[in-house]
This record gives C-alpha cells, sequence and structure tokens, in this order.
C-alpha cells in the first residue's frame, strides 16, 4: 500500500491508485509523490493498518514535493502544512489542491481541478463561527480553512477566537501556526497577551509563533518567558529556543523531510538509538528542547519500542511535556500506547491539556480498545475533556470508515441537502 499525493491513504494497487488520482483530480497520475507507508511494528513485522490524516487531519499530511531552505513567511499552500525540520521547507509542484492566493490567482483549487470561491471560503468560515453548529462540524471546517489558506482562511480562523471552547480556540491557534503565515501574527500575539483566556489556549498561541519561523516575534516571545502561567512560560521558552535554532542553522544544506510533516517545536535529535534518545527523553535535569529533540527522534523511529520510551513520559513532571508526549503518540499512532493513554485520561487529578491530548491520542489511533476509554469519558465534568472525547469518537469514525477526507468542508458545501 502507498501514501499517494490526495489527502487520504488510498489502499488502492499502484496502476488503479494512478487512474483513481487522474479521474479525480483530472491532472495526470500522481506516482511520482507517492511512497511506501511506514509499518507500525506488527509483531509479526509485517506492515499495521495504515493511519489517515488526522489529529484531526494536523498529524498526518502526505509527503510530497521536494525541501527547499527557502523560508518563506507569506501564503499557505499545502507544502507549508509540514515541514518536519524547522529550517528546510516542504515545497510543492503545482498541483489541483495548491491554494494560489497572493499570486494574482482567484484562490485555491479543490478535487477536480474546481476553483474555491471567496464565497465558498466564507460559508465554510461562517461554519467554523456558528456555535449551533456541533463541534466536531466546527472541527472539520476548521481543518478545510487550515489546507485552503489565504488572508481569508486566516481572517475566519482569527474570528473564532471569541469562541468560549477552549478546546476549540486551542485548534484555532494550532492551525495558524502550521500554516506558517506571518499574516496571522498579529492575532496570536494579542491570544498569548490575553490573560483571560485559558492557559491551553495562550500556550498554543505561543507555540504557533515559533512554528511561524518569524524572528520578528522574539522579543513578545522572550517577555513571557517567565509569565507566572507555567505552560506558556516552557512554551514560550521552547518556541525562542526553536527560533534561535533556525538562526543557528540557517545556512547549513537542507535535508531530508521525514515521515511526518507537522511543524513540531524542535527538531528531532541526531541521535537514532530508541535506548539513548529514551534516556535523554526522560532526564528532567536536561533542557526541555534537548528532551523535545528526543521525543520527536522518536517518534520518527516509530515501532513498539519508541512507542513504549514515550509513553513512560506520560509520568514526567513538566505538565506541558507530558501534553506533548500525547500528541506524539496520536502521530505515532501505536496500539502499544494504548494502556497508558487510557490511564492517563481517566486520571482526573491530571492536567486536563494532557487528558485532552490524550484522548485525541486514542482517537487518531482508532482501535476499539479506545472506543470504551473515550466513551468512558465523553461526559466527563472537565468540559475540555469532554469535547475532546466527542472529537475523538468522530476521529475514530472517521479513521475506521470509509470517507475519503476529515477536512470536507468542501463536500458539505456541495452535498445534496
Amino acid at each position: 500500500m502507498c501514501q499517494c499525493g490526495l489527502w487520504h491513504r488510498c489502499g488502492l494497487k499502484l496502476p488503479d491508485r494512478s487512474r483513481a488520482a487522474e479521474a479525480l483530480t483530472g491532472t495526470p497520475p500522481l506516482l511520482r509523490w507517492c511512497r511506501p507507508a511506514r509499518s507500525r511494528g506488527r509483531e509479526d513485522g509485517g506492515p499495521q493498518r495504515v493511519p489517515r490524516a488526522s489529529r484531526l487531519v494536523r498529524r498526518w499530511w502526505p509527503r510530497r514535493g521536494r525541501v527547499s531552505s527557502e523560508t518563506s513567511t507569506s501564503g499557505s499552500s499545502f507544502g507549508r502544512l509540514g515541514g518536519r525540520e524547522r529550517g528546510p521547507r516542504i515545497q510543492e509542484p503545482p498541483t489541483p489542491f495548491q491554494p494560489t492566493w497572493g499570486r494574482g490567482r482567484p484562490g485555491p483549487t479543490a478535487a477536480g481541478g474546481t476553483m474555491v470561491t471567496e464565497q465558498e471560503v466564507e460559508a465554510i468560515g461562517r461554519t467554523l463561527v456558528d456555535t449551533r453548529q456541533p463541534l466536531q462540524a466546527r472541527f472539520r471546517a476548521l481543518f478545510t480553512l487550515r489546507g485552503l489558506g489565504g488572508p481569508g482562511a486566516i481572517a475566519w480562523i482569527s474570528r473564532a477566537f471569541g469562541d468560549d471552547s477552549a478546546l476549540l480556540k486551542h485548534e484555532l491557534a494550532y492551525c495558524l501556526g502550521q500554516m506558517q503565515d506571518s499574516r496571522a501574527i498579529p492575532v496570536l500575539v494579542d491570544v498569548l497577551r490575553d490573560a483571560r483566556q485559558e492557559p491551553m489556549v495562550r500556550h498554543e498561541a505561543g507555540e504557533a509563533l515559533g512554528a511561524i519561523g518569524n524572528p520578528e516575534v522574539l522579543d513578545v516571545l522572550k517577555q513571557y518567558c517567565t509569565d507566572p502561567v507555567i505552560e506558556v512560560a516552557e512554551t514560550c521558552q521552547l518556541a525562542v529556543r526553536r527560533l534561535e535554532w533556525l538562526q543557528e542553522h540557517s545556512r547549513e544544506p537542507a535535508v531530508a523531510a521525514g515521515p511526518y510533516l507537522s511543524v513540531d517545536p524542535a527538531p528531532p535529535a541526531e541521535e537514532q538509538d530508541v535506548g539513548r534518545l529514551r534516556e535523554v527523553l526522560l532526564d528532567e535535569a536536561r533542557p526541555l528542547f534537548d528532551r523535545y529533540r528526543a521525543m520527536f527522534a522518536l517518534r520518527d523511529a516509530g515501532g513498539e519500542e519508541a512507542a513504549l520510551a514515550l509513553a513512560e513520559g506520560l509520568r514526567c513532571g513538566s505538565a506541558l511535556f507530558r501534553h506533548e508526549i500525547g500528541y506524539v503518540l496520536g502521530q505515532l499512532q501505536h496500539e502499544a500506547a494504548v494502556p497508558q493513554l487510557a490511564a492517563t485520561l481517566a486520571q482526573r487529578a491530571e492536567s486536563p491539556m494532557v487528558r485532552h491530548e490524550c484522548a485525541e491520542a486514542l482517537g487518531a489511533i482508532a482501535r476499539p480498545s479506545c472506543l470504551a476509554a473515550l466513551r468512558a469519558h465523553a461526559a466527563d465534568p472537565e468540559r475540555v475533556v469532554r469535547e475532546s472525547c466527542e472529537v475523538a469518537l468522530d476521529m475514530y469514525e472517521y479513521e475506521t470508515g470509509p470517507a475519503f477526507q476529515y477536512a470536507d468542508g468542501l463536500e458539505q458545501l456541495h452535498a445534496p441537502s
């Protein structure tokens, strides 16, 4: 099975996939963008079920294009939804999916080569900000806007920060960071500065500022490195260190992209030995940035041993660190981590930010054992946990169902009533 340039794991044999891609997009076959799916550590050594686009689509965008050291901070593109390393960026070949705003074109295009109009972007944006809509529908609209990019999408995402759902606002900030568009900096700075916002929202705004990669935010981030909210302070320290790392390595040659295209708070460590990476990960005397680098290197290594090493991090002292462990285990999608994730979700004394991330990870892993844990906390008294389970159950349904893609905002617009 291969991962093709469309937004899903098609599972078709090579010739069939080529014809399917051409039929859906109206373009020549996309075989040059396909790659073998990574094994997820089945005991007999064979390949396991292949993950599809998630965290809720945020975790696994298909690896396409080529790596470039160019660091653009203007309009968004689908390639920009990734970028494993903090310096080199993924540059997309022209495809029917690639947004074109900012280059004298009407707008982005969807599957089948249809141009996406400003009116369609507005309709998706209205779904995002409509509090009467189910939360899962608003999430799907959000990730559709993230994929489309451009000033219109940024404006609608920014507008939703007036919502009362901390979970949704946290995801808004995440998406703005992953889009790596400098036009999102002002609203993210405002959210970081707003002490009325929930800590998990302010934390995500700080992380997003680091993800965008523009050094102009260094001074703002440094101001909040001593914030009284420890999760915000640690996030800003990591973001500052990431931007400094970018500057230190700006002249180095581009490196090959890894299997995940999320823009991470730290680049993966160069070390590849799982045992040594585990030691760094769990050593709380080491700088947090170094431990994060070990974390992402373990994620990229994959397999059961790496998943179990990462799961041990759920017992570490920093809530921010534990929350990131949950996120990474959701990316890895290895069933070996399900017991630890479920146990952490069940701990009422645990930070809601950590429990929420464990819930989303279980939705992404999407095994029957995950379903029971999510249903058990679907009525949790903590709102962010309850809402995370609601969204994770929707993610579980997507992962185990026939849907073409999670970010289906455009499809919903044109679905028969």
